[in-house]
């Protein structure tokens, strides 16, 4: 089992793709921390792991993106569906055939072709150079999503999430400094786990990770959006909805901002995992 390890990290780990335009790759391919460009066509399913993803061809299966960055150019095809996990990129010419799963990324897909007909607001400002300082599509879609999944936790989670808030309050650097390094750690154990999933050990633990951080990421927004919201209402009521709700609405306004929203999650999101953590997820105190 050792040598078997040692083999696939070193065979896999950090190992680039690379499919020429009249190319064909039958099978799954994954790849980790590297490059991947796909100018022919996969056979399967393509999955990449804190990797730059470069499309002009196809893939016949899913495309899965974990902490990448992933660009496409026009002709690129998906035939499965499409999974943006924490990446990032512009993706407007690739075309989906299947559905688009978005989490917490940041990855252009206004423009990729998407089967649902949904009419999307169109109201936007725009600099002169004809980027958006405000994005009202974003906004509303971020905002529906978070009071969804803000106001779930708080109602299952309430005592925890004011603890985690009240530790907050007086522990923000702390919880800052921790959530950049569980974030790091999170980071490796995903690419461990990729890697073992090629011997199906890694899939269960893989998938176990991925819940947690998720998990993290939406207990500690929600603890956040509470203390601002609490911060800027004072003591003007003692509902907690009202604080969750206020906050949301700043941090969904904020991360629509042209000039700003990779700083608002640069700060957010760690102080989200460090205070999932150190408080346990509002289990204790410290």
């Amino acid at each position: 089992m050792r040598k078997l390890l040692v083999f696939i990290l070193s065979g896999v780990l950090f190992a680039g793709i690379f499919v020429g335009k009249d190319e064909a790759k039958r099978g799954d391919l994954v790849c980790v921390g590297d490059t991947a460009v796909v100018e022919g066509e996969v056979k399967g399913d393509l999955v990449s792991i804190a990797c730059t993803v470069k499309m002009y061809g196809q893939v016949k299966g899913d495309m899965i993106s974990i902490a990448s960055k992933v660009y496409g150019e026009d002709g690129a095809e998906v035939n499965g569906d499409l999974v943006l996990i924490f990446s990032s990129g512009n993706i407007k010419g690739i075309k989906v055939k299947g559905s688009i799963v978005n989490i917490a990324s940041t990855t252009n897909i206004k423009k990729a072709e998407i089967p649902s007909k949904r009419i999307k607001p169109r109201i936007t400002i725009k600099t002169t150079r004809g980027k958006k300082i405000f994005n009202f599509s974003k906004f509303l879609l971020n905002l529906i999503f978070w009071i969804v999944l803000s106001l779930f936790t708080l109602f299952l989670f309430e005592k925890r999430v004011l603890l985690a808030s009240s530790y907050l309050h007086a522990n923000l650097g702390k919880s800052w400094i921790r959530g950049v390094l569980l974030f790091i750690a999170f980071i490796i154990l995903l690419v461990i786990f990729a890697v073992l999933s090629v011997i199906l050990i890694g899939i269960p633990f893989l998938l176990l990770t991925i819940f947690l951080l998720l998990a993290s990421m939406v207990f500690g927004y929600t603890s956040i959006f509470h203390i601002v919201g609490k911060a800027i209402l004072s003591t003007q009521t003692d509902s907690s909805v009202y604080y969750v709700l206020l906050g949301a609405v700043i941090f969904c306004f904020l991360n629509s901002l042209f000039l700003i929203k990779d700083i608002v999650s640069i700060v957010m999101f760690p102080i989200a995992l460090g205070v999932s953590y150190l408080t346990k997820f509002g289990k204790r105190s410290s």
